[in-house]
């Protein structure tokens, strides 16, 4: 597509996919029933698509592997590696484009923006609010209504409107309190990071201990810079975000070890480190004993 033509995709009509991507869903929503928001199953081969933009709220939620998106917005490209249950937000009635060099396991919630702006409204007594549109975080509770919506959807009937409304403003509020500008702003801390971001951060790396964290991730996922989350991070927890990894990995490895079902080796892999002798160092560093002598003690 040319340079400066935008494709402009009406989510609420039956023949959007073919415009966008180069196959049907693999499983979506009944819109005769449902009102408001809607559920796409995509399965995609490597594909760029057009500048496009979409008039709704569009959340991905990746429940393949993991694989590496590049997503151009303000004529600027950006590139993250999406893991398995990451998400991203898409914006709304805003050009962008989107390309990925593997297959793609992809669930689409399509947000109507009525339900946004109801919810400004009481949220923050405003209908002028706008999201942010972060690719590839965690967020549990996102996770959590967009497969509840996706197995409702593909139930015998087609799924409960009345269940499908209550999950769209639920996502609605979501999204305002902690991806809208106007939420952002309510939730400023000083002297650290907030309670709830630094929650989600801690969650996702006791979640993912055996993989190897970037800053960068870290730091998307909590909405900041890596410059300022690293200085965020420390004055909330004390430590910075490599010393609390390797913290956690070792509390990890002390609970499996005193469990005494599997080896140093094994134990060591499963915490993320990169081989026996490295889990040696930090834990007779941390905790002033080796592994051996806490399991003889």
């Amino acid at each position: 597509m040319s340079e400066g033509k935008v494709l402009f995709v009406d989510s609420s009509q039956e023949n959007h996919f073919p415009e966008i991507f180069p196959q049907l869903p693999i499983a979506k929503s009944d819109r005769a029933i449902w009102t408001g928001i809607s559920v796409e199953y995509h399965r995609q081969p490597p594909f760029e698509t057009p500048q496009y933009a979409i008039a709704s709220y569009q959340i991905g939620i990746n429940l393949g592997q993991s694989f590496q998106l590049e997503r151009k917005i303000d004529r600027r490209w950006e590139t993250s590696q999406v893991l398995p249950g990451a998400i991203g937000l898409c914006p709304f009635n805003l050009s962008h484009e989107m390309r990925w060099h593997t297959e793609m396991n992809l669930l689409s919630l399509n947000l109507d923006r009525e339900f946004l702006v109801r919810s400004a409204l009481e949220l923050f007594n405003t209908e002028e609010v706008e999201l942010l549109w972060p690719m590839a975080f965690q967020d549990p509770l996102i996770q959590q209504i967009g497969l509840a919506l996706k197995a409702e959807a593909q139930s015998d009937g087609g799924g409960s409107r009345l269940y499908a409304e209550t999950m769209a403003n639920a996502l609605a509020v979501h999204l305002l309190r902690h991806y809208s500008t106007q939420g952002t702003r309510n939730f400023e801390c000083k002297g650290g990071m907030c309670q709830h971001k630094l929650r989600w951060v801690q969650d996702y790396i006791n979640d993912y201990l055996e993989r190897q964290f970037s800053l960068d991730e870290l730091a998307a996922l909590a909405q900041l810079s890596p410059y300022h989350f690293s200085r965020a991070f420390k004055q909330s927890t004390g430590l910075s975000p490599h010393q609390y990894v390797i913290q956690q990995r070792v509390e990890r490895a002390k609970q499996l070890l005193l469990q005494g079902k599997m080896s140093l080796s094994e134990i060591a892999i499963a915490c993320g480190f990169t081989h026996q002798s490295h889990l040696n160092r930090h834990f007779k560093r941390l905790t002033g004993v080796t592994p051996k002598t806490l399991l003889k003690s």
